[in-house]
Order: C-alpha cells, then structure tokens, then sequence
C-alpha cells in the first residue's frame, strides 16, 4: 500500500482537467501532479478515518504515513508514536539539549515581540493620557473662544457707543453753534424790529435814520411769494429787487397790491411792469442810489436815501405825466384837425 498505480492509463483530458487548478511547468509535472490527486482521491476515505482517530497532540501527516506504509492499524500507530513522544519527553527533561540557531532566532524574536507588546501597551497609555489632555484642551480652547467673541462684541459695542457718543458731540456743537447763531440773528432781527417801529421806546437816537428793506431775489410770483412768507412784505415796506428784470402785468399786480413805499431794484425793468407801477404810483429807482446794509436774508438802508429815491421817482414821474399829457393833448388835437378837415 506503499504505492499507488492507475488501474489504466489515464487519459489526456482526465489530466488536464484534474489539474485544472494546480500550477506546473510542463507535462511531466502535469502527469505527476495527476497521479498524486488521483491518488490522493482513492486514498480519500481512508484518510478521513484515520483523521478522525488520530489524538489531537500528534501529527496527522505522520499517522497516515505509517498506517499506509506499514499496512497497520491506526491504533497501533498512534500507541507507537505516544510511547516515542513520552520517551523524547523523559529524555528531554533530563538532558537539556543545545538550541539551534533558529531555535534561539525564535526566542529571540518572541522576546522582541513580548518587549515590543509591552511598549505598544505603553504607547497606548500614553495615546489614552494625550487624547484626555486633547479633550481638556480643545475644551479650554472653546471657552476661550467663547470669551474671545464675547469681549469681541464687547469691543464692538463699546466701539459704536464711542461713535455714537462723537456722533451726539458734533450734533450738539453743530446745535450750540447754531443757537449761537440764531441767537446773533434774534438781535439782529430785533433791531430790525425797532427799526421798523418807529414808536418804540428804547430805539437809539442814531439809528432813527435807518429803514428796514425786504429784499426779493427776482421780480416773479413764487419769490415775491416766498419774501412774504419768510419774513412779510406789508403796506409802505422798503422793497429790494435783486434782479428787477422779466416781470410781466401779473407780477407787477401782485407787488403793487402790497402797496410798497418805494421799489428798489436792481436791473431794468420791463416796459409793461413799469407802467403798471407807474399807474400804481408804486415809486421805483435804482438800488444803487440806496445805501443798503444786508444783515442775512434782510437789509436795511437810510431813510435819508429812500427819500432821495422818492423825491427823483417823483420828479420823473411828474416828467411822465406831462409827457403824457402834451401827447394826449397831441393826440386829440390832431383827431380834430382831421374830423374838420373832413367836414370842409
């Protein structure tokens, strides 16, 4: 039972296809190959019985080796190999035998590894430690965020409360300066005011000679309008056109039926704005004939001067009314020539 041999040739194919999933270099060792698994087939069952009697402490191989060569029982084997085992186990415990060289490598290399265990369970202390101190850490580093963001809004709302606090600082200096202002431009309007009314008592002897002028920045409706508005423009008041220039019948109305005491102007008037004044008896002259003192939107000049101003409106005035008088009297002179004429 030592060997073993098919009871036939085996076939080719047979060959190929039992050694479908082997690896070998050419036929000779395809065909050995073949014969050991076929061998090992017819073997199969017996190996399997032998297998399933053979203790756990002693090499199957070795069993089945014996049991086939010697055409012996496994039980037989395995008394033999248990007796050699205990014998190379007496022999062994009492006669200490020399390491080989791979003997003493394997000890070596168990004992780097039991080092190497040891040092990787330290390692992973060491981890374990760090990952804790990480954790704590990162815990630290949150907070300090947190209270990174908190004074940083902090800054920032102590930034806008600054802004804001300059903010209402330039606001009150811009209202003080303002008031400071308005306060200089009451006391100008009160002298104004004391101008105005020449029965006041505290007026100053030295400023009876000043009237208060209402300037008019151009001769139309909506600044006329806006004069009124602003600071009023009543019966006898001084009036000062800017630019007299452009007016038409309708705003030479308005203004006449304010029923001004002198116009001032600035500029050539149109020709249907001066006669209506002139119809009007609204006196006009020229500004410049006119000291005129500005005090912000309003002015003031000298009675003396508006009188001057009058007086030569009223001079020329008279001119005009004679003027239209020799050519009215012209005029009806010559319709009556014409009507005798026509009757001759």
């Amino acid at each position: 039972a030592g060997g073993w041999a098919p009871e036939r040739d085996l076939p080719v194919d047979e060959k190929l296809h039992r050694t479908r999933n082997e690896a070998y270099d050419n036929d000779h060792e395809r065909d050995a190959l073949a014969a050991a698994l076929f061998a090992f087939d017819d073997h199969e069952a017996q190996f399997e019985r032998i297998a399933a009697k053979t203790p756990a402490e002693l090499e199957r191989g070795e069993v089945i080796a014996r049991v086939l060569s010697g055409e012996t029982s496994v039980e037989a084997v395995v008394e033999e190999l248990t007796d050699e085992d205990e014998s190379e186990q007496e022999s062994t415990e009492h006669d200490p035998r020399e390491l080989t060289a791979e003997e003493k490598k394997i000890k070596r290399l168990e004992a780097r590894i039991d080092r190497l265990e040891s040092h990787v369970e330290d390692l992973n202390d060491t981890i374990e430690r760090k990952d804790d101190r990480v954790e704590e850490l990162e815990s630290e580093l949150s907070e300090a965020r947190r209270q990174e963001r908190k004074e940083a809004r902090e800054r920032r709302e102590v930034t806008r409360l600054e802004r804001e606090n300059e903010r209402l600082k330039r606001e009150l200096s811009d209202a003080e300066s303002e008031n400071e202002e308005l306060d200089a431009k009451l006391e100008r309007l009160k002298e104004l005011w004391k101008l105005d009314h020449s029965n006041f008592a505290d007026v100053a002897e030295q400023k009876q000679d000043l009237v208060p002028v209402k300037p008019v920045e151009q001769f139309t409706t909506d600044a006329i309008e806006a004069a009124d508005e602003a600071y009023g423009i009543a019966a006898g008041d001084v009036v000062y056109l800017r630019d007299a220039s452009g007016a038409g019948r309708s705003t030479a109305r308005l203004l006449a039926d304010m029923e001004p005491r002198v116009v001032l102007r600035e500029g050539g008037l149109s020709e249907q704005a001066d006669r209506l004044l002139f119809e009007n008896e609204v006196p006009v002259g020229p500004a410049e004939e006119a000291t005129i003192r500005e005090i912000d939107e309003l002015a003031v000049t000298k009675e003396s001067d508006v009188e001057a101003v009058i007086d030569d409106w009223e001079r020329r005035a008279e001119e005009r009314r004679r003027e239209r008088k020799a050519k009215e009297l012209d005029r009806l002179i010559s319709e009556h020539r014409a009507r005798d004429s026509d009757g001759g």
